[in-house]
């Protein structure tokens, strides 16, 4: 009976792996449970072992190589036995999906407002240095304020939260702010 050696989804955040090393060649002979490879994840080195006793009849991931689950990484299979011809297209397919996804994932919001306490140019007015949680400066983007104004209204010295900024925008919105 043939194998398909395969990335599984061993954990639900594992997209890749590294394929580290080849513990063996195509041509080798194998018996169930041996090491084939060993795999890298961002948590844990194993080495991949196989199900099925065979032949390495081909190895489709290269030492070193970072592949997306579902590749196939091998085809273990016995002497008369060769490996399915549709396995590279659809690895090819398969890894092109994954570079999108990677691309999409990567795709940043370069616009970032000026940084707080860095002067502007020669001769203007340094900024207040105020310090703001992730999300305060989030949402103090998204409604077009900045965080010195925020506290230079509320009065706070500090650390500007989340809710220091939604008060600062209701104020604004009724007419009270400055």
């Amino acid at each position: 009976m043939a194998e398909l050696a395969m990335i599984e989804k061993w954990a639900e955040n594992l997209d890749e792996v590294t394929v580290s090393r080849w513990l063996v060649r195509e041509g080798d002979e194998v018996e169930a449970g041996d090491g084939l490879c060993d795999i890298i994840t961002d948590k844990a080195t194993f080495e991949y072992e196989v199900e099925t006793s065979g032949i390495v009849k081909a190895i489709y991931a290269p030492p070193r190589s970072t592949v997306p689950v579902g590749y196939v990484i091998a085809f273990i299979g016995h002497a008369d036995e060769d490996p399915p011809p549709d396995i590279e297209a659809r690895n090819q397919a398969l890894m092109a999906e994954h570079r999108r996804a990677a691309e999409e994932d990567l795709e940043l919001d370069l616009e970032l407002p000026a940084r707080v306490g860095r002067r502007e140019g020669r001769g203007a007015p340094k900024q207040r240095d105020v310090r703001g949680t992730p999300a305060a400066h989030r949402l103090a983007r998204d409604r077009g304020v900045t965080l010195d104004a925020v506290a230079a209204a509320l009065g706070r010295r500090g650390v500007i939260t989340e809710d220091d900024v939604r008060a600062f925008v209701e104020e604004q919105r009724e007419g009270t702010a400055p």
